[in-house]
């Protein structure tokens, strides 16, 4: 199950998400679910590649999968606020592509 977490974010932290800025967008991230208490409900974890590449940063948020691209600070403040605290993914910033399995 996911540890009496409400939900597991990953931020990709492969090469391409990183050259893209997802490391700040982790800060971030870690940030602003912190300052709104979200902290008990909320893991974040960096993974591998999500085979989107060319559309990072990316995250992917569980449960789910929501697969979320093209990330920006404006975005992630947004998936927290509506997605991980609303309970209500974000749909205009899904990534609508299927990753390659």
């Amino acid at each position: 199950m996911f540890d009496e977490k409400k939900y597991r974010v990953y931020v990709c932290g492969n090469i391409h998400c990183r050259m893209n800025g997802s490391e700040g967008l982790l800060r971030l991230l870690e940030e602003k679910i912190w300052a709104l208490g979200l902290d008990g409900d909320v893991e974040v974890r960096v993974s591998g590649c999500q085979n989107r590449c060319d559309f990072g940063p990316n995250i992917t948020v569980w449960p789910g999968p929501w697969r979320y691209s093209h990330l920006t600070f404006e975005k992630v403040e947004q998936i927290v606020e509506q997605h991980l605290r609303g309970g209500e993914p974000v749909r205009a910033l899904l990534h609508s592509a299927p990753p390659d399995f």
